[in-house]
């Protein structure tokens, strides 16, 4: 069966079968689009291997000249607020170790994803895009603080929470621009929306995406369940954190939603964590700090 992005038509996956084989459909359809190459690929399967060494991952992500510069990049960012300039890639991996390389290297293969040629790359785009790197950073700073193990995977749910959407937006282009109509002029959610228009929401997208990276199962659960309120729970950490983290991003107009009017201190999630004004205070002003001077890194 052909993967083709061009094959079948659009309206031939929308219109002639049901919404879970269209699903499906779409994800199988992902393979052949530049979102995890095979460097990105070996690499994660390396970096979760406990007997590979630095010198190992350094010769894969060699070969891959972009990925070695966004890398180089990232680490010398206020991000990692190392105490010295890394220069290469080399000292990246032993200063930052094997998860922050993972989750900068499927940062750059999720940047190849947004930057395909197929993707009509334009503010469309660049929204979602703002909106998944603002994420990423929010989660990544709350967790830094308060559940300084999920740092890294906070980062990544962040990252890749809204990542249906993109493969909504390569797939079903002229859908996908409804849906963002509808939610630009309606002031709608895109997963009400999704569900009206397609049967599932690019939270299902999303986390059958991450699967096929072979990331977490976790990380595959909390995407899943991203606009679930019966997931939010003090048994999912990872979940809340991603909640708030999403919620600052509305809150502050990150991407498409611009809802300055936001609650965080009552909302389900903080009900279970408990962070006081003060420190969503400081994740904000973090958050625009860093945008503010590290988001052309990402770009």
């Amino acid at each position: 069966m052909s993967t083709s992005l061009a094959n079948p038509p659009e309206s031939q996956i929308l219109e002639s079968e049901d919404s879970k084989t269209q699903l499906q459909k779409i994800i199988m359809s992902t393979r052949d689009l530049p979102a995890m190459p095979q460097v990105a690929s070996k690499v994660l399967e390396l970096s979760s291997d406990p007997n590979t060494s630095a010198a190992q991952l350094q010769q894969v992500i060699s070969d891959d000249q972009a990925m070695t510069a966004r890398i180089l990049k990232i680490a010398n960012s206020a991000m990692y607020s190392c105490s010295r300039k890394i220069k290469t890639l080399t000292e990246a991996i032993v200063m930052l170790g094997f998860n922050s390389i993972r989750s900068l290297v499927v940062t750059s293969a999720a940047r190849n994803l947004y930057n395909t040629r197929k993707s009509r790359s334009g503010l469309k785009e660049r929204l979602l895009w703002e909106h998944s790197i603002g994420s990423g950073f929010a989660c990544r700073l709350l967790a830094q603080k308060h559940a300084p193990a999920l740092t890294e995977e906070a980062f990544l749910a962040g990252l890749m929470h809204d990542i249906g959407k993109l493969v909504l937006n390569i797939r079903v282009p002229e859908r996908f621009d409804e849906i963002v109509q509808v939610v630009y002029n309606e002031n709608r959610s895109f997963h009400v929306t999704e569900q009206d228009h397609f049967g599932f929401t690019h939270a299902e997208v999303g986390s059958l995406l991450v699967n096929k990276w072979k990331l977490s199962p976790v990380l595959e659960n909390v995407i899943r369940n991203h606009h679930n309120p019966e997931s939010i729970s003090p048994e999912n950490p990872l979940l809340l954190y991603l909640d708030l983290s999403n919620q600052i991003c509305h809150k502050l107009g990150i991407g498409f939603s611009d809802e300055p009017d936001l609650n965080l201190l009552d909302s389900p999630a903080n009900q279970i964590l408990g962070l006081s004004q003060d420190i969503f205070d400081d994740a904000i002003s973090q958050l625009q700090e860093t945008l503010e001077t590290e988001m052309e890194i990402f770009i």
